[in-house]
């Protein structure tokens, strides 16, 4: 392999508690119903202001689709910085990984300066070639979209190339873009179900990606 595009949250570092206290807070203040814990956790990998109207609906609250969005993501920005925790192993493994001569990318739902500024905050932006957020694409993960553009971007090789990821989004956007897939365990909420995807490769420690 000579490209790695890396899911962010849930691959990288570990940012869903934020991502689900900061929605039930807005939801529960805005007096619409509150989504569950597990019904975050399992919407990660698409865009959280897809996930936020689709719960407004179901609270029968659809005009305030835009507004929970919002104050939500305020609500995120107050307490991100201090708490998204990187896993152990990740820094090390791309570290070697850039120093092998390896190209890294991200594919994230978030956006392209919401990205941008968790890898500078966790002193990670050097290590990526480049990276691609959900406001870039027209169609969000499962499809190919973000890879397609990488790719585009920077003439890479499909061939020579993995996706990895912790949730069944990633896997499948990587065989939908035709490239190599690696399920990472040690972020997955539903291991389960990524076990299901049948990923080229299955990994439960961030080193391990070194021997694929």
């Amino acid at each position: 392999m000579e490209n790695y595009f890396f899911d962010f949250d849930g691959t990288i570092c570990e940012s869903r508690h934020i991502y689900a206290a900061s929605v039930q807070k807005t939801f529960e203040a805005r007096g619409v119903k509150v989504p569950s814990t597990e019904d975050i956790y399992q919407a990660m990998g698409i865009p959280i202001d897809v996930s936020i109207a689709r719960w407004a609906q179901e609270g029968h609250r659809s005009d305030l689709a835009q507004t929970l969005f919002a104050e939500s993501m305020a609500e995120y920005a107050l307490l991100e910085d201090d708490q998204v925790r990187l896993f152990p192993g990740i820094v090390k493994t791309l570290t070697q990984l850039k120093l092998a001569g390896k190209q890294l990318f991200v594919c994230s739902s978030k956006t392209h300066p919401e990205i941008a500024h968790n890898l500078e905050n966790l002193g990670l932006l050097d290590l990526f070639v480049d990276f691609v957020g959900a406001d870039e694409v027209v169609n969000h993960k499962p499809a190919s979209d973000e890879i397609d553009l990488l790719v585009k971007r920077h003439g890479l090789n499909l061939s020579e190339s993995v996706m990895l990821g912790d949730a069944k989004y990633d896997i499948r956007m990587g065989k939908n873009a035709g490239c190599t897939t690696c399920a990472c365990t040690w972020g997955a909420f539903d291991p389960a179900s990524l076990k299901k995807e049948k990923a080229d490769y299955t990994v439960d420690y961030p080193l391990e990606i070194l021997a694929i």
